[in-house]
């Protein structure tokens, strides 16, 4: 089992649960391109696409998951 960055999952978190990256972003206090960056890293470690990036923006069932 993998250990995942806690940052990375706080961000998933927060893309969740603010339905975008902008307000995510600014939850968290960073940049969207750091909000982007974690994502992409989170999802390159599980080697799965965790948000489906449509309006409105969803988990994946593996996003779900984590």
């Amino acid at each position: 089992m993998s250990t995942y960055d806690p940052a990375a999952l706080e961000c998933l978190a927060a893309i969740v649960e603010e339905g975008g990256f902008e307000r995510a972003a600014q939850r968290l206090n960073v940049t969207q391109s750091a909000v982007s960056q974690r994502l992409r890293a989170l999802e390159a470690q599980v080697g799965s696409v965790l948000i489906v990036r449509s309006r409105p923006l969803r988990p994946t069932s593996a996003g779900q998951l984590l």
